[in-house]
């Protein structure tokens, strides 16, 4: 009986120190054996994904790809499946779910080689949502009433007429009475660096559009917050040391538009020199390429923000 005794202790001690090694052993090794079993699972998943797109079944795909993503958030198979799933929906063209997986893939996969590229997309897909009939929640619908003009329409909006007919596709302004039209209730603003000679203009705060830009020379723009005083195309300009230049002229400076600030002598314009850009190289204004400043003009409404900064101030300190 007591020999019975001693052959159940040592056995429940052998139980008890086997228990305790292999709960050792666990806590070392796991994280990067299950972390591998994790991987190898959602690779086999994956595949299965990829079959389904080379058989054109879509749905089916796009039904997998979305599990990998719920269950392997922070795997290598996570970001190529929020990749596949842009594509997807970019096929489809629907810009508003193929915006959401690439501003996914930006936020959960920040350090991705590709990320300048992946934004300068969802810019893209920012003018294709805006240029499209799809309702979006910056966006509302307005039926045309009898007696409604373009100009009364987007005055009553705070927009352009310009954008009016950009997101409606019209060649003309002739609208008529029940007519319905998507106009955009977000507030524009710009925001210029200097020092990057980049302009990005923001739509209720968030980027919306980069633009390359030149600026002054010596660092000549001027800091500081100011605001859009007007909109003209084509004005005569008057050049420092020379007088009144017309448009048609080769020394007319201004390019396509211009957008005088509410700083004196310092606006936003368009360029007679398309190799100035990205440098500095103004008296001061802001340069842009024609189609860019046009683009910008037909969006923006007289009284917009401008916020003129340099981003070396961060790092640096001040920058005269």
């Amino acid at each position: 009986m007591k020999k019975k005794s001693i052959i159940l202790a040592i056995a429940a001690f052998s139980v008890i120190l086997i228990t305790a090694v292999s709960f050792l052993v666990l806590k070392k090794v796991p994280e990067t054996l299950l972390s591998a079993r994790k991987t190898d699972k959602a690779e086999v998943i994956y595949g299965r994904a990829e079959e389904f797109l080379k058989a054109g079944e879509y749905h089916k795909a796009a039904d997998i790809l979305l599990i990998i993503v719920s269950r392997y958030p922070d795997s290598i198979y996570a970001e190529r499946s929020l990749r596949k799933l842009a594509s997807i929906c970019l096929a489809r063209s629907d810009y508003v779910k193929a915006k959401y997986y690439y501003d996914r893939l930006l936020k959960d996969f920040p350090r991705i080689k590709d990320a300048g590229e992946i934004r300068s997309a969802v810019e893209g897909l920012n003018m294709k949502m805006m240029q499209s009939p799809v309702m979006t929640a910056d966006s509302i619908e307005y039926v045309v009433q009898p007696g409604n003009t373009l100009i009364a329409i987007a005055k009553k909006f705070n927009t352009t007429v310009e954008l009016v007919k950009m997101m409606n596709g019209l060649q003309n302004d002739i609208i008529r009475p029940g007519q319905k039209l998507k106009i955009n209730i977000s507030k524009f603003s710009i925001y210029i660096d200097r020092f990057q000679n980049i302009l990005i203009l923001r739509k209720d705060g968030e980027p919306f559009r980069t633009y390359s830009i030149a600026t002054g020379k010596d660092n000549s723009t001027p800091l500081g917050n100011f605001a859009i005083v007007d909109k003209m195309v084509r004005p005569p300009w008057t050049k420092p040391g020379v007088g009144i230049v017309l448009p048609d002229s080769d020394e007319y400076e201004l390019g396509e538009r211009w957008m005088p600030l509410s700083i004196h002598g310092y606006g936003i314009h368009g360029t007679n020199d398309d190799s100035s850009i990205g440098r500095q190289a103004t008296a001061g204004c802001v340069r842009m390429h024609n189609s860019d400043v046009i683009e910008l003009y037909d969006m923006v409404t007289k009284g917009t923000a401008v916020e003129i900064v340099d981003s070396r101030e961060k790092t640096e300190g001040k920058v005269e």
